[in-house]
């Protein structure tokens, strides 16, 4: 009888746990390959024909706070958002962590050992996450009172822009190098820093260390504003080698093409190009635009041909900020737009 007993008391055990259980939860794979636009409410995704706004949101039941900046690693998006680095499964969009710790996170770069160095604006620092645990375990400081801005690394080095801030006085012309390992041995240390132009913002670093800085640009006192420069540095032996005026204001956003040859920028007049040693600069898109993405793509050039080109990705920031505007440089032609919900802060492929 008490054999029965114990048995009936177990199985009443096991179908409770058993009932208890709850199921995993099951995430569509709507994502993945495509287009992922930052705006000021979260993230959207364009999949070539339809924009989903507010993705993350939409998966997490959580909206993403003040986002600025998307970048990815593997099978995650790693979000600049309510001054943390969120990550999400890309084909999904689930969450799969975050690391706070920030005053004012801007950017961000993937270096080895599985580690971000996240630019920390007004904390002045290089903040090191661990990948795998999401958390900060060091600390770089980027020099007292600078604004450091925007991050490159290669090889075995990073290089942060101290981009300044408004007003004038506190303008900065300083780019610093923090290594981040030797051979297979990771840390995080200051190699030094030299001055470029006038409030550095971002970098290419292709075959050569090319840096754009904006100059000061202050629309409410213009008889203190200055050109726009482009410096090439040597990047191992932390010198310039030479900084040329670029004759416009408020130039951003540097990128180039796939070998480095061709530079592509904003500026307070429209999207600008020039070759690698700052000559030949021309105005190509008269948009006055805080984002630019540059992309190779494929286009019809007729019914029966078909070519690649540079495709231009750019906002309109002062009148239809919320648009994405496409423009080929082939053809020297706008041919698409995408519309999204709130003004569009950043640009990435996966």
């Amino acid at each position: 009888m008490k054999l029965i007993n114990y048995l009936l008391i177990a199985l009443a055990f096991f179908s409770s746990c058993k009932e208890d259980t709850v199921p995993a939860q099951s995430f569509a794979k709507d994502y993945g390959s495509g287009m992922y636009i930052v705006t000021d409410n979260g993230v959207s995704f364009y999949d070539g024909d339809v924009v989903k706004n507010q993705i993350y949101k939409n998966v997490n039941a959580t909206a993403l706070s003040n986002p600025k900046k998307i970048k990815f690693q593997g099978t995650k998006a790693y979000i600049v958002a309510n001054n943390k680095i969120v990550t999400a499964n890309v084909e999904t969009f689930e969450s799969k962590g975050e690391t706070g710790g920030f005053m004012n996170l801007v950017d961000f770069d993937f270096v080895s050992m599985n580690r971000i160095f996240a630019v920390d604006k007004d904390d002045s620092k290089i903040k090191v996450v661990d990948i795998d645990r999401m958390e900060i375990t060091s600390d770089v400081e980027t020099g007292v009172r600078t604004k450091p801005v925007f991050i490159v690394s290669k090889s075995f080095r990073s290089f942060i822009m101290n981009g300044g801030a408004v007003a004038d006085s506190l303008k900065d012309s300083t780019i610093v190098a923090i290594d981040y390992k030797d051979e297979l041995v990771p840390f995080a240390n200051m190699m030094g820093s030299i001055e470029v132009g006038d409030n550095p913002n971002s970098a290419v670093f292709i075959n050569e260390l090319k840096i754009l800085s904006k100059g000061i640009y202050d629309i409410n006192n213009l008889s203190n504003n200055t050109f726009s420069s482009l410096s090439k540095v040597s990047p191992w032996d932390m010198e310039i080698v030479w900084n040329v005026s670029l004759g416009v204001y408020n130039a951003k956003n540097l990128t180039s093409n796939s070998d480095g040859s061709v530079l592509f920028f904003t500026a307070n007049d429209g999207v600008y190009n020039m070759y690698n040693d700052g000559t030949s600069i021309n105005n190509i898109i008269s948009i006055e635009s805080d984002v630019l993405l540059v992309k190779t793509e494929l286009y019809a050039v007729n019914d029966s041909t078909n070519d690649y080109s540079k495709i231009f990705y750019i906002n309109d920031a002062i009148n239809n900020p919320n648009t994405i505007y496409k423009f080929n440089q082939a053809t020297d032609l706008f041919f698409d737009t995408i519309v999204v919900d709130a003004p569009v802060r950043d640009i990435a492929f996966y």
